[in-house]
């Protein structure tokens, strides 16, 4: 039975909408234009007489067609401000997720810079160490040389 209702409600939706875009069309217009025209010289000019000057039956023909056709155009128009305001929803939770996830996306490239800054302190300080390093490795062959080189030399220094 829901079903049914809902097939029934779309199929008036769409109705709705079809006339109201046939309607606010200009083939509409032009076409209501001229049955119009025609139907005025017709009835001037005595060609036929069936609704004569005051043109009431015309005027009553387009009093029912205002009658049916604002409706349908005021339901057309509600239904689209409802998609509107549903896409409106959607935009808006799209919105915020990307916000989000660029908000999340800006923090690890925050955390990846503060990395690479302290892996390029740690490059500079490990450079330094190993320079250090190589002079005290310098500095140890130099006192070992001179060690063996002292080792080697007859000591001047003799006790008497």
């Amino acid at each position: 039975m829901k079903k049914k209702k809902f097939i029934l409600r779309e199929f008036g939706y769409d109705l709705a909408d079809n006339i109201s875009n046939f309607v606010g069309s200009w083939p509409f217009i032009i076409v209501q234009s001229i049955i119009l025209t025609i139907w005025v010289i017709v009835n001037v000019k005595g060609l036929a007489s069936f609704d004569p000057y005051p043109f009431i039956l015309l005027n009553l023909f387009l009093s029912f067609q205002a009658a049916y056709a604002t409706p349908m155009i005021l339901m057309s128009s509600n239904r689209q401000a409802e998609m509107d305001r549903k896409r409106i929803e959607k935009d808006t939770s799209i919105e915020k997720e990307t916000n989000k996830l660029a908000k999340e996306t800006v923090a690890i490239i925050d955390k990846i810079n503060k990395t690479l800054k302290q892996h390029d302190l740690y490059s500079e300080e490990l450079s330094s160490i190993k320079a250090k390093i190589e002079e005290l490795k310098n500095n140890d062959r130099y006192i070992i040389d001179l060690l063996e080189k002292k080792k080697h030399k007859p000591n001047d220094n003799k006790e008497i």
